[in-house]
């Protein structure tokens, strides 16, 4: 039980690196293409 309660919780940071890594892939994506930061806003 021990184990997979530790697996658990590093598969959860693993995935949430990987989010954020393509959030800031889409953000560098949107303000090259469109030169905007946040659409609509700035």
């Amino acid at each position: 039980m021990e184990k997979s309660k530790s697996n658990y919780w590093q598969n959860a940071e693993i995935t949430n690196g990987r989010m954020a890594m393509m959030g800031l892939f889409a953000l560098v994506v949107n303000y090259g293409l469109f030169g905007w930061i946040i659409p609509g806003i700035f």
